[in-house]
């Protein structure tokens, strides 16, 4: 890495002035294809509900498009009323007549079952040519713009439906600007500097403008479903921050030290440069085990945010320190009146006091973390994973106020109902058919079943059944799973009818349980793949051991508190199932930034063992020493998740507090209290190796390269670098540089 800073540094005009080129082509490029085609459809095999989809798209062609609502609700007598009509019937002859509409369905319409008994409530269903993923956001725009107009004093009306929740994403804007806001007082609290808090900022921001616009064309490519787009964002800011944060701390302290700031910046490259290169690849690597899942929604979620993670950590190790070394110590201007520089890598009196309490109570703080962490992990026994519902959106979404209307005026399952789909092997079998729908409306949890429709082959057969239930809630699922298992057995055994439950609801029902079916078999991928490189990283068996109990720790802490919070509704919103996307995403995510800390602490330990001896000595000082730029890292990282934590938006606050919360047990519970514990409790044998695993290669981290010999040709001459040979040469020792991670 020494070599490669030399090369960005030696080059930093060209280095500057290509990603200047870069972002502007990939932004270029990304408008010229139209922008990001985000789609939030999702595809796996071998699922019932998939079956369904397919037969309907087959043989119901008309009707294979997205259906949402018009929704009107009024305060003065009935929607019967002239008054009403009137607004309301010119409205939806207009919609009708709008680009990729197909037809609307009129509550006036003869045997129309979409008033409301007391009548105060109505809704037209408008079924569009494609799919929600299809259609063009514009219009769908002008469907809810044209709806809307019709509204009064005295007349709500709201639409919903999947296609309209489209329009009502309101993107990652306004979280991104909470997330950079809380990274700068952090940054600027921590510096000290208005310019090194800069630094990370910038760098991020470019990172971000070139991974974005990769993503947006990926989305040409691939299905990447609009969520991704937030989560990308808040993984990269955070990370992209930290990675940046270590560098920019290295260089302060190694100018402090008096190098020369190209010196300094080639430095820091060989130190912190190779410490993130390593860390970012563990969380691009654990992002793309995702692909294993084999489930589009996941796929896109992990490939552009790998995208994205990518960005951030190659700005980090190039166009971070071409600028540093052009600023030198102007990277310390502009100070905030009454905050000390920081940057000291000095071992403070306090986490002496704290090593050697933890030292003296080792198997206490031990236990005790332990059972904390189990504690906070147990409500995941009672987790309950799915889709949440629009009841969840944001109250001031017409998404939310639709389906807060309809579940007043025609019951909570209205607004999921199940699409069921028989295939005849012919006309003569369409009673079995009534049979079953008789048989279905008399078990409980069904509010209704519609009248059956064939198809004019006389080969397939649909109707609606809408469940007396929220298609959030446990008892939906409950009564997808005994209409598969039991009553659409009992009612066409022997009669060559095939039935599938489809529908969104119980497509979010297979794709939950596909999810979980697979979480094992993911989780100990990520924890081989983990355990394999630390034990190459660290040379010792203990090391690995200990960081993979702590990730499934954290990892479960962080779940149990999610599913806790959320499904007693402890953040405002109505009490929600945790999101299928979100333990699978956390385990991902939270496995690589949990394994970047290991390696930033223990790296710094590490060496303490190698030049001491004396593995008291190492946790003590090596621990202490990185302790106060971890804990910035890591409320950086607990602010810009925070943040997302307050977007409105459930699946951003699920992850964000997870993340949060991992984050926050992982840098202050586990790092400082359970890790050195540990470490005490094993002694040496934290730094032992079998003698089989001896061939193991030797890689070090965050320790800088011995200076070639005066006899051998050095990596570098003061003619090729552009520096003056007396101000820097590499082929002389450079000044003795504690390896710390204040960097």
């Amino acid at each position: 890495m020494r070599v490669f800073g030399r090369w960005t540094v030696r080059h930093r005009w060209w280095v500057i002035g290509g990603w200047v080129a870069l972002v502007a082509v990939l932004l270029g490029l990304s408008q010229a294809a139209g922008g990001a085609k985000y789609q939030n459809a999702f595809a796996f095999p071998e699922s019932d509900s998939q079956t369904a989809q397919a037969i309907v798209q087959r043989d119901f062609p008309s009707a294979a498009g997205d259906v949402d609502r018009i929704v009107f609700h009024t305060s003065q007598g009935t929607v019967r009323d002239a008054a009403v009509r009137e607004r309301i019937q010119p409205m939806l002859e207009q919609v009708a007549r709008l680009p990729h509409v197909v037809s609307v369905a009129s509550p006036y319409a003869p045997q129309s079952q979409s008033i409301s008994r007391d009548g105060a409530t109505a809704f037209a269903a408008v079924t569009f040519d494609a799919g929600a993923k299809d259609l063009p956001v514009s219009a769908v725009g002008t469907v809810v713009d044209t709806a809307q107009a019709a509204s009064a004093s005295w007349l709500r009306v709201e639409l919903g439906g999947q296609a309209i929740a489209e329009v009502e994403s309101s993107g990652p804007g306004p979280l991104m600007a909470i997330g950079l806001g809380a990274s700068a007082l952090v940054l600027l609290l921590l510096f000290g500097s208005v310019s090194a808090m800069a630094m990370p900022l910038l760098t991020v921001l470019v990172a971000l403008a070139a991974g974005s616009s990769v993503t947006g064309l990926v989305t040409h490519a691939m299905t990447i479903s609009s969520a991704t787009e937030g989560i990308a964002s808040m993984i990269a800011l955070g990370v992209g921050v930290d990675y940046s944060l270590f560098i920019v701390s290295r260089f302060r302290a190694l100018l402090a030290e008096g190098r020369d700031p190209n010196e300094a910046a080639a430095g820091s490259m060989n130190t912190s440069g190779r410490a993130v290169l390593f860390a970012g690849g563990i969380v691009v690597l654990a992002l793309l085990v995702l692909l294993l899942f084999g489930v589009s929604i996941t796929s896109g979620i992990a490939v552009g945010s790998a995208i994205e993670v990518f960005f951030t950590m190659a700005a980090a190790l190039t166009l971070l320190p071409a600028v540093l070394s052009l600023l030198g110590p102007r990277v310390d201007s502009l100070r905030v009146p009454g905050r000390r520089l920081g940057g000291a890598t000095t071992l403070s009196p306090r986490y002496r006091r704290w090593a050697e309490l933890v030292r003296r109570r080792r198997w206490i703080a031990a236990v005790g973390v332990t059972v904390v962490m189990l504690v906070l992990s147990a409500p995941i026994l009672s987790m309950r994973q799915g889709n949440p519902d629009a009841g969840t959106d944001p109250p001031h979404t017409t998404t939310r106020k639709a389906y807060d209307l309809l579940a007043a005026g025609f019951g909570p399952g209205f607004n999921g109902p199940l699409q069921l789909v028989a295939t005849l092997p012919s006309h003569a079998a369409e009673p079995v058919v009534d049979r079953l729908a008789t048989a279905i409306e008399s078990e409980p949890g069904v509010a209704s079943v519609s009248v059956p429709r064939t198809d004019p082959g006389g080969t397939t057969t649909v109707l609606q059944v809408v469940p007396a239930t929220s298609p959030q809630a446990a008892a939906t699922g409950d009564l997808v799973h005994r209409l598969r298992d039991t009553v659409i057995p009992r009612a066409t055994a022997d009669t060559g009818v095939a039935v599938h439950v489809g529908g969104p609801t119980a497509g979010f029902i297979d794709l939950s349980a596909l999810l979980a079916g697979r979480l094992l078999p993911f989780v100990a991928v990520v924890l081989a793949i983990g355990f394999l490189l630390l034990l190459v990283v660290f040379r010792s068996l203990a090391i690995p051991l200990t960081a993979a109990v702590l990730n499934l720790l954290s990892i479960g802490a962080a779940l149990g508190v999610v599913g806790f919070v959320f499904q007693h509704g402890l953040t405002g919103l109505p009490p929600s199932p945790v999101s299928f996307a979100v333990p699978v995403m956390m385990f991902a995510i939270v496995f690589g930034l949990s394994t970047d800390y290991q390696v930033f602490l223990l790296t710094r330990v590490q060496e303490e063992w190698h030049a001491h001896r004396d593995n008291t000595r190492a946790v003590r000082e090596g621990m202490g020493r990185v302790s106060g730029i971890i804990t910035g890292a890591a409320i950086i990282m607990i602010a810009v998740f925070g943040a997302f934590a307050l977007g409105g938006q459930l699946l951003f606050e699920q992850i964000g507090i997870g993340f949060a919360v991992a984050v926050a047990l992982d840098a202050f519970l586990l790092r400082f209290i359970l890790v050195p514990a540990v470490m005490y409790i094993l002694n040496d044998r934290n730094w032992t190796l079998p003698r089989w695993l001896n061939w193991l290669p030797h890689v070090h981290i965050e320790a800088e390269e011995p200076a070639a010999a005066p006899d051998e040709p050095s990596p570098a001459t003061a003619s090729d670098t552009g520096i003056p040979a007396q101000r820097w040469n590499p082929g002389a020792a450079e000044p003795a540089v504690p390896p710390t991670w204040e960097q």
